[in-house]
């Protein structure tokens, strides 16, 4: 597949912005705010584009498009009242073809050209990427990098792709049989793949085109490079895991890729998808009570009303690969922790059990992954 992928030579963007000192925990986010979700892949090509949702999240009273569209039919509309659930409205699904074009989303040169919605150019954002931000605590010691993300973030994006994945591939292939990955503790926690991983998925190429361009702009990453200071208009970025929310809100079966004779189930699994964002899960078909989004009690997460045009529900059923439906729900895990404390993540100083203060400042944590089992 040909690609404009730039990360073959090494990145140049200048000194990681610097590690502040501990910011407090965040409170949640007054409303409205623009909220963003961003499916990775480490190649993006116009075959094979990076995907963005553009969304904005606005108390329950406020105007949302219709979320019935293509092979939707029959959802119910959501109610727009006083005190109802807040309403996530995806405004946007945007591609983009370029690693360069990371760059301008996470120096804010992007957000000018987003649509709809009454957010103004400079409101800032709350951004749910699909791909590991953070290496093992473990390999960070083995290879004595620093303990600051962002600074061994930027250490790894010195290196060109090849030498990254090489010394990678190094350090797995001295492991004992069975034991070729390490994991942080959130991925565990999650059943995600290695961060060390290079192939299927490609987890370790995915941090590497997005870590190391992360932590050269001022965007506060909860955990792992908190910024003080931080008013509602800030650049906020957090690690999450769609296939996790999939998994809460339709069980294991697959949404996306498979060969021809998949496509017909997993169209139905993206649909049924789709439908419990709108609100229908575990709700009779003929539910009185609107498209209010409940996922699973196990999520923990708020509720949300999630609302999309036809247009954007025909692009999301329609695409095999599920790369726009993944942005979705990244902005969806976005929204919920962004209307929660501290972004609804564990504290260094009260850390989950069985994982240590140092291991969430070196590692990080999933956005909307809950602390305990």
């Amino acid at each position: 597949m040909n690609t404009r992928e730039k990360s073959a030579a090494p990145v140049s963007q200048g000194a990681p912005v610097s590690h502040d000192a501990p910011a407090g925990p965040h409170p949640a986010h007054t409303l409205p705010m623009r909220i963003l979700g961003l499916d990775v892949t480490a190649t993006p090509s116009p075959r094979k584009p990076l995907t963005l949702a553009v969304c904005d999240l606005a108390p329950g009273d406020g105007n949302a498009p219709d979320n019935r569209g293509s092979d939707m039919s029959g959802m119910p509309d959501t109610p727009d009242r006083p005190g109802a659930a807040p309403v996530l409205s995806l405004h946007e699904l945007r591609e983009l073809h370029t690693l360069d074009d990371l760059d301008r989303l996470f120096g804010g040169q992007l957000d000018a050209g987003f649509t709809g919605g009454h957010m103004p150019p400079d409101a800032g954002w709350v951004l749910g990427i699909d791909a590991a931000l953070a290496q093992p605590l473990e390999l960070v010691e083995q290879l004595d990098w620093p303990r600051h993300w962002a600074e061994y973030a930027a250490l790894c994006g010195a290196m060109d792709r090849t030498a990254f994945r090489d010394l990678l591939r190094g350090v797995s292939a001295a492991r004992p049989a069975g034991q070729k990955y390490l994991y942080r503790a959130c991925c565990r926690r999650a059943g995600a793949a290695s961060p060390m991983n290079t192939v299927r998925p490609p987890v370790a190429l995915m941090f590497h085109a997005v870590a190391p361009r992360l932590a050269a702009h001022p965007v506060h990453v909860p955990l792992l490079r908190p910024l003080s200071g931080l008013s509602d208009n800030a650049r906020v970025a957090l690690e999450t895991y769609p296939g996790w929310l999939a998994r809460q809100l339709i069980g294991r079966a697959p949404y996306k890729g498979g060969g021809a004779t998949d496509r017909a189930a997993r169209r139905e699994a993206r649909t049924a998808l789709l439908k419990s964002l709108a609100g229908l899960a575990g709700q009779p078909a003929a539910s009185p009570h609107g498209a209010v989004a409940v996922p699973s009690l196990s999520t923990g997460l708020p509720v949300l009303t999630i609302r999309w045009n036809a247009d954007h529900a025909a692009r999301m059923l329609d695409d095999l690969e599920a790369d726009l439906l993944d942005a979705l729900l990244c902005a969806v895990l976005a929204a919920a922790s962004a209307l929660r404390p501290g972004y609804g993540l564990p504290s260094p100083a009260a850390p989950p059990h069985g994982v240590t203060a140092t291991q969430l400042d070196v590692e990080g944590w999933i956005a909307g992954l809950p602390p305990e089992e």
